[in-house]
């Protein structure tokens, strides 16, 4: 007699499907993770600032190789419009933009724009001393205009 478990099926195939590939540990991923508030549970502080924004700041364990990270987000679409300055980082401004990034300039000097299939596409990566800073084209557009050229 044969047993048929229908619900066991779909679990493996669930767990098939959700299974993180390890694309999914890549530094894009991990930006963004970061930008959407994965890591929000291990931040140091968590602050509401005037008009809207709030920011998250890590210092102690920061998500990504770096001796700190502070994310400044509009509290209404933070998926939308966020500021990650990344101090000190192991990794570069073109390690964070990824392959085919196109250098562009900005008031503030040059910058990198993430390639149109990038889970970054519509990010700005800009060096700031020995820092990085990403910056979305909402966070631009409401908080830093002279950066949106960039964005064309």
């Amino acid at each position: 007699m044969t047993v048929r478990r229908p619900g066991l099926l779909l679990a493996a195939l669930l767990l098939t499907a959700c299974h993180r590939s390890p694309a999914a540990n890549t530094l894009e991923q991990q930006l963004i993770f970061t930008a959407n508030g994965t890591f929000d549970a291990q931040a140091d502080h968590r602050d509401r600032l005037p008009g809207g924004l709030r920011s998250v700041v890590w210092t102690t364990h920061p998500p990504l190789q770096a001796a700190a990270m502070t994310i400044t987000y509009d509290g209404d679409s933070r998926a939308q419009a966020w500021n990650l300055i990344v101090e000190k980082p192991t990794f570069s401004a073109q390690d964070a933009a990824g392959a085919g990034a196109a250098t562009v300039q900005t008031a503030q000097g040059p910058a990198l724009r993430p390639a149109a299939t990038s889970g970054l596409k519509d990010v700005l990566v800009l060096r700031a001393g020995e820092a990085l800073r990403l910056v979305t084209r909402g966070y631009a557009a409401q908080r830093d205009p002279d950066l949106l050229s960039a964005f064309r």
